[in-house]
Formats: structure tokens, sequence, C-alpha cells
């Protein structure tokens, strides 16, 4: 089936979009939780990915799943936006994580070690930053 699909085709508009959306190759791989190598393979026209990895890129793109297989043939891609996020449930996630915090911020013990490395690993953090007021 690879054989037959206009690899080609699909780079160009893989790279199109990727522009559009105002995002590097780095960005789309992190977005799609695939590797750069994956991203620079599909705009080369290189390596065909698997179907999970299609539909990461697909997803990361803003398309409908199958979009990269429909471009290969010769049709058209189906962008979709990206949904907006509910806010009463953000709203009950935020009051969640606050809830966390001022259970850590009690505890001096090691659940509050644990869970600074493991915010500091979250955001590519290494060193420790100095606390704010009241913290």
């Amino acid at each position: 089936m690879a054989e037959q699909l206009d690899r080609e085709r699909v780079a160009k508009f893989v790279v199109a979009r990727r522009g559009a959306l105002g995002l590097t190759q780095e960005q789309l791989a992190e977005r799609a939780g695939v590797t750069v190598k994956t991203v620079y393979n599909l705009e080369s026209g290189g390596r065909w990915p698997q179907a999970r990895t299609r539909g990461a890129i697909e997803g990361a793109l803003h398309w409908r799943p199958g979009d990269l297989v429909r471009i290969a043939e010769g049709q058209e891609p189906t962008p979709v936006e990206p949904a907006e996020p509910d806010m009463d449930a953000v709203r009950h996630e935020l009051r969640e994580l606050e809830s966390y915090f001022a259970d850590l911020r009690a505890d001096p013990g090691e659940r509050r070690r644990m869970a600074l490395t493991f915010l500091r690993a979250l955001f590519g953090e290494t060193g420790g930053r100095p606390p704010r007021d009241g913290g």
C-alpha cells in the first residue's frame, strides 16, 4: 500500500500545514509525541509512518484521522478546529491542583521534595527557584 501512495504530495502538504500553524519540526514532533527524525522523514518523502504515528501527526496538525492517506491518494485534508476547552472542567482541575498544592505546602517532608523534583522535571528546570513570598 505504501508504495502506491504519493509521499511527495504528503510531504508538501505537511510542510505547508506546519508552516501555517507556525510550528518548527521540533514543535510538531513534540506535539505529536514522535521524534524529529520521524517528522523529517515524512516531510522529505522518505519513510511512511505507521498508522499510530500518522494519527498522532494528523492530530498535531489539526487534521482528521486518515487525512495523510487521503492526501497521498490525491484528496484534500480536512482541517478541524481544536476544541474549545470546557471551562467548567478547567476550573475543576485548577481547584484540584490548588488543593494538592495546599497539602504540599503544609508537608515539610519527602512528599513535598518529590513533588518539587517532579515539577522541575516536567517543566525542564534543573535548578531550584527562589520561593515566592508566602511560599
